[in-house]
């Protein structure tokens, strides 16, 4: 293995510390996403389609039999 100099040896270093924190965000955020899936199963039951306005923008829900959604964004009512 050849040596690193010390330009080489900071870059990757950074790299590695990109890497590591934006691994820490994005388990954040996929625990945050599951956690709000959960909710809203639990909040929509079965069988459900309505539309809901959120951030100014109108969003069609539906759920079936088994607990599944889709939320979709529509054009304004």
């Amino acid at each position: 293995m050849t040596g690193l100099d010390i330009e080489r040896r900071v870059s990757i270093s950074l790299a590695v510390g990109r890497y590591l924190r934006s691994s820490q965000r994005f388990n954040e955020a996929s625990r945050e996403f599951t956690d709000a899936c959960k909710t809203l199963r639990k909040e929509l039951g079965n069988e459900q389609r309505f539309v809901v306005q959120n951030d100014f923008k109108h969003f069609l829900v539906t759920s079936d039999r088994e607990g599944n959604f889709e939320v979709e964004q529509i054009q304004s009512l």
